[in-house]
């Protein structure tokens, strides 16, 4: 047996054991192996169309059955969806620092040719240099970043449609996110950008005695010492004396920074502390934190846990380059979310792979295979996915005829193997 044979078996036996671990506790053999399939279709294909996926499984039927079997999994409800979800936010809190930090930010899915899609929303084309407006969905988004490499791990992502007659507000989603993080991670830090600019945030982040930091809008007005101001006044008034050197999506930058309190203008004793930061921009960019800042390090790690949400993009450009995301031709809204809930979830796993990078053959391979420079990298998710599909394209016989050979002695669960890893 040659090394890309075993290669190839111990990327099967990570992805079988993986979704072992995640449908542990459902009773349905078929919702067990649906998880499964679409885990390794989709690693083995770097794909989200079904039709790719389901000739990577390689099952002796026609294809067109495979393709049938698929769709139907994902146009209904997924048996035991809220006890997967669970487990697979137990095995997120092995991944994770003790003082986590979570980023929201939406992205969209762009369906420019789409007719027939249920409730075909429109989105402003974030890759498109003129904003333009396109058929598509917004979705929105939340990760808590990784404890080793701060890699982004997933643990909110949901497609809607304000054509959708269940549909109430962004905000909605919004406030859903921030319940589903806590539910995930417990306690945590919350990095939101500009377009979460809203009260009803500040406040709501304030009752749940979550701490966060939020990029503010040019038209947002405060207190400053019982006078209502505008933001972006104040912060073009005022020059930053705290120096601080930032490496920001690749690029080094020499920024100054200054903070003042601030109060709501319809609050009722809500203070925060605003933080100005020059030379990223023509205009100043405006932070606003519930974070007590009283020194210039507690500023500069205001200003670093901002600046790492970028992070996040990447994840949105990965998903979109590596996985052709914005390709799925699942017609239904619940079908979509059912296979976005699916694809979030083998994200993590690659997250997990990443994180052993530099202690674990397995991932040293898939790196090799994936014939990546990794200089310049920060997220690392693009590189394994195609070292990944690499490894798995050697493979003879699908996921559903590989039999994995059962250890005689388990001294630990999955989940506890993975702590000692990590």
């Amino acid at each position: 047996m040659n090394y890309f044979t075993l290669n190839t078996n111990e990327m099967k036996r990570e992805i079988v054991n993986y979704s072992n671990y995640l449908t542990k506790d459902i009773a349905l053999k078929s919702e067990k192996d649906f998880l499964r399939d679409m885990f390794y279709g989709i690693s083995a294909s770097n794909s989200l169309m079904l039709s790719d996926i389901s000739r990577k499984l390689q099952e002796k039927i026609k294809l067109d059955n495979t393709i049938e079997r698929l769709s139907i999994h994902l146009a209904n409800d997924i048996e035991g969806k809220r006890r997967i979800e669970q487990n697979y936010y137990e095995f997120v809190r092995g991944m994770i620092p003790d003082n986590p930090i979570v980023n929201f930010d939406n992205t969209d899915i762009t369906k420019q040719y789409g007719k027939k899609f249920e409730y075909l929303d429109t989105v402003i084309d974030a890759s498109d240099p003129k904003k333009e407006k396109k058929p598509g969905y917004p979705v929105v988004n939340a990760v808590v970043l990784g404890k080793n490499k701060k890699q982004p791990i997933p643990i909110y992502s949901k497609i809607v449609s304000t054509k959708d007659p269940k549909f109430k507000s962004m905000n909605t989603y919004t406030i859903e996110s921030i319940d589903k993080a806590y539910e995930a991670v417990g306690k945590f830090i919350g990095v939101f950008d500009r377009g979460y600019d809203d009260k009803k945030i500040f406040r709501y982040m304030d009752k749940l005695g979550l701490e966060f930091v939020i990029r503010l809008k040019t038209n947002r007005n405060f207190l400053f010492k019982g006078k209502e101001k505008n933001i972006l006044k104040q912060a073009n008034s005022r020059k930053g004396k705290i120096l601080f050197t930032a490496k920001f999506q690749g690029e080094e930058k020499q920024l100054t920074i200054s903070y003042t309190r601030v109060e709501m203008v319809d609050g009722a004793d809500e203070e925060y502390t605003c933080v100005f930061v020059y030379g990223l921009g023509e205009e100043p960019m405006m932070l606003l934190t519930n974070k007590q800042v009283k020194s210039a390090h507690e500023v500069r790690v205001i200003l670093r846990m901002y600046l790492d949400m970028w992070k996040i993009e990447e994840v949105h450009r990965a998903e979109k380059q590596s996985y052709e995301y914005e390709n799925m031709r699942v017609r239904t809204l619940k079908g979509m979310n059912n296979l976005n809930f699916i694809f979030m979830m083998l994200l993590e796993l690659i997250t997990k792979l990443i994180e052993e990078m530099d202690k674990r053959l397995l991932s040293i391979k898939i790196m090799e295979q994936s014939q990546s420079l990794r200089e310049n990298l920060v997220v690392f998710i693009s590189m394994f996915a195609r070292g990944i599909k690499e490894i798995l394209s050697y493979a003879q016989i699908g996921v559903n005829s590989f039999k994995e050979k059962k250890k005689q002695k388990e001294e630990c669960t999955y989940i506890e193997q993975l702590s000692l890893q990590l």
